[in-house]
């Protein structure tokens, strides 16, 4: 499904829409248009918008479900004001899901609002309750469902989540932005700053090493600033120690230049500011040459704050300004000090959004193990399958020379290449002893199963083949499309052969596992007709590594990267 939305301030349904819309500024407009096109396009399904406490709805959906939310109004204005995505009403297989969007210049409750699929629906009787509840007709229901995705609730919720979670950080960084901008118009003619922000701005990689980052930027600031030494430093707790601003194992800081305290020192130095010290700051000679300053080597100093949420992580600074001695710029400034901000402020956002990316991978990690599991737990009877088949198509990859993305996806593929199993009737799958032809019949379409179940999903195309084409056999014979030779994805024969070779090796309640001679008069016998001969002349390459493969969990395991797959 495709879904165009349009500008929002160009809308004329209902009447009174486009007035409404001249009350919210050009930026909530850029901020509301961008989250409903990231809710659509979560969902591919159409959102409204409306504001619970009048009524007035500022865009509505001209297509997907939609109900009447006159009689939800005070509900929607309650979830609006707790300010987090809600499941306001459901009635299998339907849920209402309210999404608060903040209004940034007056107190409001708009709320983004959506019909969604809990569950699949083959029958008008399975969704009529439902659409008697939500007002609609269920006819038109069951029309709308055959097309639509389907959500539990808990990843339905989620999802809106990290979707509202992650506009927000946009914003803010967009924000960000245009204050860096407007900084960078009051020292204009330092074209090297302008520079250093541009350089920063392409490099916010949330899926990149933090510590690269601060190093690279440390090393443009040292381009730009005339300070003797430029700094990161992470702020140290007396209980925790070191703050991970760099990562879990980064070091306590990042110096370019000579520093003139021992670099241990600089936090303490921070800290002994105080108050003065959480906030940008700019300290100069009249200061320094008091007494009572306890670092002498220290001449000159601008710090900014690195701050995530409520917590001071640490600071850049920059120490001793480079300039000659009499000079009329020999101490810092405000445009030092503006650059120090914007460049904490960026980064501290990037930190903070590559925090959220790191838990999104978590998530994607964690969802792949978990339909791992339930493929085991549906098949008991091939318990561990999937992982080694994982580990067995690496392997024979490795040995064809096959390129690290192909690694990646016959791995992600041979952990979910049997998913449409869950589709597959208990009694026939965990059947002891042969199958009838209906049997089989059932079993064979868990390729498809399997590929209409994941085809939803962006992050998981590039494997959809192998779960799709995993039982063609190269002579045509196999299904679900009786694909013939090179047809048939080359990811797709090779875990085809290592599927078969574990299922052959494996112990099973009505066999044991077959001799390895006996595999390999199969396997000798079926290239060319069954399996790719190629692939098979690969197994035999690295057969010693297969079998080591069947055991040891380490071989040809390959981490589940989720920075690749949520990219």
């Amino acid at each position: 499904m495709n879904l165009a939305l349009p500008e929002l301030d160009q809308l004329s349904r209902p009447p009174d829409e486009a007035a409404g819309m001249l009350l919210l500024q050009r930026a909530e407009r850029g901020f509301l248009r961008a989250a409903l096109r990231a809710l659509e396009g979560a969902f591919n399904q159409p959102f409204s918008l409306l504001e619970a406490d009048s009524g007035e709805i500022f865009y509505a959906a001209s297509s997907g479900l939609t109900c009447d939310y006159y009689p939800r109004l005070a509900v929607l204005a309650e979830a609006a004001r707790r300010g987090r995505p809600e499941i306001i009403e459901q009635e299998s297989p339907l849920s209402l899901l309210a999404v608060p969007l903040k209004s940034w210049e007056h107190e409001s409750t708009l709320v983004a609002v959506s019909v969604l699929l809990n569950e699949r629906v083959e029958e008008e009787a399975q969704i009529a309750s439902a659409a008697r509840v939500f007002g609609v007709d269920a006819r038109r229901a069951l029309e709308w469902s055959r097309q639509s995705e389907t959500w539990s609730p808990r990843v339905l919720l989620r999802l809106a989540e990290a979707t509202l979670d992650n506009l927000i950080q946009r914003a803010q960084l967009s924000h960000l932005q245009h204050e860096v901008n407007e900084a960078v118009g009051h020292v204009r003619d330092t074209h090297v700053e302008l520079g250093l922000l541009n350089r920063l701005a392409r490099r916010l990689d949330v899926s990149q090493p933090l510590d690269e980052l601060w190093r690279t930027t440390v090393q443009w600031l040292a381009d730009a600033v005339p300070a003797q030494c430029v700094a990161v430093v992470a702020r140290r707790d007396s209980l925790s120690g070191w703050r991970p601003l760099f990562g879990e194992h980064g070091p306590p800081e990042i110096i370019h230049g000579e520093c003139p305290v021992d670099p241990p020192e600089l936090s303490e130095m921070m800290e002994r500011l105080g108050k003065a010290g959480r906030r940008p700051l700019v300290i100069n000679r009249p200061h320094t040459s008091s007494p009572t300053w306890a670092f002498p080597t220290v001449r000159e100093l601008a710090s900014a704050p690195i701050i995530q949420g409520s917590q001071l992580e640490g600071w850049i600074l920059t120490l001793n300004h480079s300039g000659l001695a009499g000079a009329e710029l020999c101490e810092f400034g405000s445009a030092e000090l503006r650059l120090l901000e914007s460049v904490s402020s960026v980064l501290g956002v990037h930190r903070h959004n590559a925090g959220l990316f790191a838990c999104q991978g978590d998530l994607f990690a964690a969802s792949v193990r978990a339909l791992t599991s339930a493929i085991d737990a549906k098949d008991t009877y091939t318990r561990g399958h999937s992982e080694r088949v994982a580990r067995l198509s690496v392997c024979l990859a490795e040995q064809l020379g096959l390129t690290k993305e192909q690694l990646d996806t016959l791995y992600l593929g041979g952990l979910l290449h049997d998913i449409g199993k869950i589709g597959i009737d208990d009694q026939v799958l965990n059947k002891c002893g042969p199958l009838t032809p209906e049997e089989f019949e059932q079993i064979k379409k868990h390729p498809q199963l399997g590929y209409d179940i994941l085809r939803g999903v962006r992050q998981l195309q590039k494997i959809l083949p192998i779960v799709l084409h995993h039982h063609e056999a190269w002579d045509g014979s196999g299904y679900p499309h009786g694909l013939q030779g090179e047809s048939t994805p080359l990811v797709a024969r090779v875990l085809a052969v290592a599927d078969s070779y574990d299922a052959m090796s494996s112990d099973r309640p009505y066999r044991p596992g077959m001799p390895q001679e006996q595999i390999d008069q199969i396997l000798r016998a079926g290239a060319g007709k069954q399996w790719d001969p190629e692939v098979v002349d690969a197994f035999f390459g690295c057969q010693a590594r297969m079998q080591r493969a069947s055991t040891d969990e380490t071989v040809g395991a390959i981490p589940l990267d989720p920075f690749q797959w949520l990219n």
